[in-house]
């Protein structure tokens, strides 16, 4: 049986959370352990900034039994058959100006659409080795002319700021830990669409979130239990309740049992 004193619902981050971006898997630790939480009557659910077709790739729809999805860094919300609860979409205008600022800067795009995703160059040097990190796909090349956009993200090195894009009006900006930041639309985060799915669902604002990178951040703030993975950014770490050991280290699995989800 589940513990009352815990949240019911835990929200996971996907890459370096869950899965390990050096072996490109989900450790078996894991798995049985989240196996074990689920089947004690608590609720698993995926807060991820990948979109719904690289995030199938991984085959981690069907590895568990999962109560919903966040996905696009919130644009979004899946239920647990997968079927979509929201879906937003970037304002076009916005989209011109993040085009604009990335020709001048002479930096790559890629626009994740309902339509397919594509970029709209050539793969550079950062888009090979962000993507080679996360083991996707790079996207068709293909001309934007106001497709529906879900999702952008914008190629650069590590370390920039990303300042021309936060001058634009109507994103938020989301920098990685590789060569690259999400756009999402302004005011749409993790946490925001999480609001979103237990409103729907008719579930109380009671949820623990572990996460590892910088758009994490939002939902450990909102999460009545926050867990950052100790392979995580020092920024997460620092506003988080528990820092779990890295993803490596069988991290998922000791936290669980750290927290009382599982027996010692």
């Amino acid at each position: 049986m589940s513990n009352p004193k815990l949240p019911q619902i835990l929200f996971f981050d996907f890459d370096n959370t869950l899965m390990d971006s050096k072996t490109h898997e989900i450790p078996q630790s894991a798995l049985k352990a989240l196996k074990h939480v689920h089947a004690k009557g608590y609720q698993l659910a995926i807060a991820s900034g990948r979109n719904y077709p690289l995030l199938k790739m991984t085959g981690v729809f069907e590895l568990l039994e999962w109560s919903g999805f966040i996905l696009n860094n919130g644009q979004l919300i899946l239920d647990h058959d997968e079927s979509p609860l929201q879906h937003l979409t970037l304002d076009p205008k916005a989209i011109q100006e993040i085009i604009k600022q990335a020709r001048s800067l002479g930096f790559n795009l890629f626009f994740s659409s309902p339509e397919g995703d594509f970029m709209d160059k050539e793969a550079d040097d950062l888009m090979i080795q962000a993507h080679a990190f996360f083991n996707e796909p790079i996207p068709k090349i293909e001309v934007y002319t106001h497709q529906l956009v879900d999702k952008i993200l914008v190629y650069a090195p590590k370390g920039y700021d990303y300042a021309p894009f936060k001058a634009i009006e109507g994103i938020s900006i989301f920098p990685s830990v590789s060569t690259y930041a999400d756009i999402a639309s302004e005011g749409v985060s993790k946490a925001s669409s999480i609001e979103t799915f237990l409103k729907l669902k008719h579930l109380p604002h009671d949820y623990a979130a572990f996460g590892d990178s910088m758009n994490d951040m939002e939902m450990l703030e909102h999460a009545r239990l926050s867990i950052a993975m100790g392979n995580g950014e020092d920024a997460l770490k620092s506003i988080a309740d528990v820092i779990a050991p890295n993803i490596s280290e069988d991290g998922i699995a000791k936290v669980l049992k750290t927290l009382g989800y599982l027996e010692e």
